[in-house]
């Protein structure tokens, strides 16, 4: 399997996607950041509430953005093709697919893991790259601010380390409904009704102003709140975020393998 995450390391940066991805990040970095000049010189007229500090602080608060593009980062460690174990058979002396030409081709579950795997490396990669930038550019665009300490940063980097086993339990997700049907469009259907619709209702349907006792109990075992509870320190219960990540992911990867084992069968 060692062999075969290599590979799949390998083909992640041959592809135009990942560095599309790479891109987007700087150019909504980039966004952000005159976004608030702009606020600041032509809008508001004034700096009360504008300073570069306010950006990294409330920046915290939008984590549920890059969780909600967990699918896209699995569907490029997934690729373009729905990967069968008969695929791999015939790669020469790719010993990662049964070496010397052999016809052995990877099991289901090595497959599935793998990719996995490669995901979760490429989040990891990509949470690098944007906090890096973002640390970065904010400075350098808001140079005449004066207003980010080390503090700051400290606390943002605090934040994106607290967020990250509930980003991973998004990638997880992702890949169980990728490999749970061999049908892209739907995968991404599924994705958006069960990540993103379903747990929006919930939260809604357990606001005060509705209070549905059921809605309520299931919000405090949602991801999507996390990411607001996770900004503050009053409310940033950390211990949590990495039981519920944890959680996620080991369900979703049973669940996902499950299903992709059935694909294989089926084929």
């Amino acid at each position: 399997m060692g062999l075969l995450l290599k590979r799949e390391l390998k083909s992640i940066f041959r592809k135009k996607s990942t560095w599309f991805f790479l891109l987007s990040i700087v150019l909504v970095t980039v966004v952000a950041n005159l976004s608030m000049i702009i606020f600041r010189k032509w809008i508001y007229g004034t700096r009360d509430g504008t300073f570069s500090y306010n950006l990294i602080i409330f920046a915290e608060g939008f984590f549920w953005i890059p969780y909600y593009c967990s699918i896209f980062i699995s569907d490029i460690a997934f690729g373009k093709k729905y990967p069968l174990p008969s695929d791999y058979w015939g790669q020469g002396d790719d010993r990662s697919t049964g070496g010397n030409g052999e016809p052995d081709s990877p099991t289901a579950t090595q497959i599935y893991f793998s990719k996995l795997l490669t995901a979760f490396i490429l989040l990891l990669i990509f949470a690098v790259f944007a906090a890096g930038a973002f640390l970065l550019l904010t400075p350098l665009m808001q140079i005449h601010d004066g207003t980010i300490d080390s503090y700051v940063i400290d606390d943002f980097l605090e934040s994106v380390k607290n967020a990250l086993p509930l980003f991973l339990a998004g990638i997880s997700m992702a890949n169980m409904f990728l490999f749970g049907t061999k049908q892209k469009k739907k995968a991404y259907l599924l994705f958006a009704v069960f990540v993103i619709l379903l747990p929006r209702l919930i939260m809604f349907l357990a606001t005060d102003r509705i209070r549905i006792l059921p809605c309520v109990f299931a919000s405090k075992y949602l991801i999507t709140p996390q990411f607001q509870a996770l900004q503050f320190f009053a409310t940033r219960d950390v211990p949590k975020a990495y039981v519920t990540g944890l959680i996620y992911v080991l369900f979703s990867s049973a669940i996902g393998l499950s299903l992709y084992r059935r694909q294989c069968k089926e084929t």
